[in-house]
This record gives C-alpha cells, structure tokens and sequence, in this order.
C-alpha cells in the first residue's frame, strides 16, 4: 500500500470534496491549527465540568437539504471517533450542547444554512448524520458515511445501508 494521507491532508481535501459535493461547511476543528471555519466545541452537557474537559468537537460539520453532516478525520481508523459521534448523536442533552455551540458561534448564519427547522431536528436527533473520513478504507457502523481519501481528487465514498444519505449527496457538482 502507498502512504497514507496526514490528517491535515485528509481535512483540507474533505472541504473542499464537500464544497464540490454542494455541502455549506459550518463548522471545523482543523488539526493542531486554524482557519476561517468556526470552531464549535460542544461542551459537556453537565455544568459542573469546567473548562475544555469532557467538551467534543468535530473536525468538520458541514450541512446539505436538511442534513447536518458531523465528519471525524483520521489517516487510519480509530474507534474512539465512532464511540464520540454516537454519543453525541444519541444523546438528547449532547445534541442540545452541539446546538447551543453551533447558535453560540453563529455558524449557520456564517454558513448561509437557512433552515428554519433545523433547531429542532438537531435535538430530535433526525436532521444528524455521523461519518468517518479517512486515508485508508477501513469498514464503519452500517449508519455511518465513510470517505476515503487517496488524494486532493479521489475520493471513495461509502453511505452505510441504515444512514439517512444517499451516494448523490456526494457527487462532485465542480466536475
């Protein structure tokens, strides 16, 4: 096998994949940098923790028809980033954290998402959908979208069986 791309590779690469595919990117949590996406860190629900401890933030979270894509990159696998989406996805009081964070930095104003539903599906739970981008294909949750990166412009998608998304949500419209 060749070499695998870095994660910063696979995070600049998955915008502007997504940017191409018709998805608004609302928010990023780019490795060891920054740069103009906001950074939604979702904090932990219980008030007592304080600080960063026990906060979540993905590496991009991007929003197409009614969908809020929540994408953890890796170069290769690792099972923690399934464990921190379903978390976030299935439970109620996460849900309404990562949507105070998005509210809280304005990231869907600044995205141009206007969706006057979405509120609501976020803490329903119905408008999020967990991925997994990565440098090397690995298998993922059948609910789960999996992107592969090999380079700036190949791109495998996988859209598990049980995720609400079909493989058109990631056709590149740039092409």
């Amino acid at each position: 096998m060749g070499d695998v791309l870095s994660e910063s590779e696979i995070y600049v690469y998955s915008k502007r994949f997504l940017r191409n595919c018709g998805w608004k990117l609302v928010g990023g949590e780019p490795p060891g940098g920054s740069n103009a996406l906001p950074r939604v860190e979702t904090k932990h629900p219980e008030k007592e923790v304080k600080g960063r401890e026990g906060s979540k933030k993905v590496d991009v979270i991007a929003y197409r028809d009614g969908n809020l894509l929540l994408l953890e990159l890796k170069s290769i696998f690792d099972e923690r980033d399934v464990m921190k989406l379903n978390e976030l996805v299935s439970e109620r009081r996460w849900r309404q954290s990562l949507l105070e964070a998005c509210t809280e930095r304005n990231a869907f104003d600044r995205a141009n998402v206007q969706d006057s539903n979405l509120p609501q599906r976020i803490l329903s739970g119905e408008a999020l959908v967990k991925g997994i981008g990565l440098g090397r294909y690995h298998k993922v949750p059948r609910d789960y979208v999996l992107l592969v990166f090999h380079s700036a412009t190949a791109v495998d998608t996988e859209v598990g069986a049980e995720c609400p998304l079909n493989r058109s949500d990631f056709t590149d419209e740039s092409q």
